[in-house]
């Protein structure tokens, strides 16, 4: 992401924001690095359904990967990650920014 989306590219991230679980995902990212079986256990959601998810999420730009041994570890592209001053979390995806009032901690088991 390193110029301005067109509408088209814009739409795209933005539909790949336009789910629930995927809203899930990117607050808990935003909080920090998960490999998928992190995901899995701090929402409480099914593995397959946390790879389809984040496989969204990947091909819009918003999260990238990097491997550490045998675990995918996932993230917020830098790119578009952003903290504020007042620790308000949020995105500037370049055509329009999101942000998130409250970020809350996820479940922990």
């Amino acid at each position: 992401m390193n110029q301005i989306p067109n509408a088209g590219e814009c739409a795209k991230i933005l539909k790949s924001l336009a789910d629930e679980s995927r809203l899930k995902i990117i607050r808990l990212l935003l909080n920090g690095e998960h490999s998928v079986s992190e995901v899995v256990r701090l929402l409480g959601m099914a593995q397959p359904q946390v790879s389809h998810h984040l496989s969204i999420l990947r091909g819009s730009g918003l999260v990238d990967t990097r491997r550490e041994g045998k675990k995918i570890i996932n993230f917020i592209d830098p790119e578009v990650k952003y903290i504020l001053e007042k620790k308000e979390i949020g995105l500037d995806l370049g055509c329009c920014s999101i942000q998130f009032d409250e970020t809350p901690n996820p479940p922990t088991s």
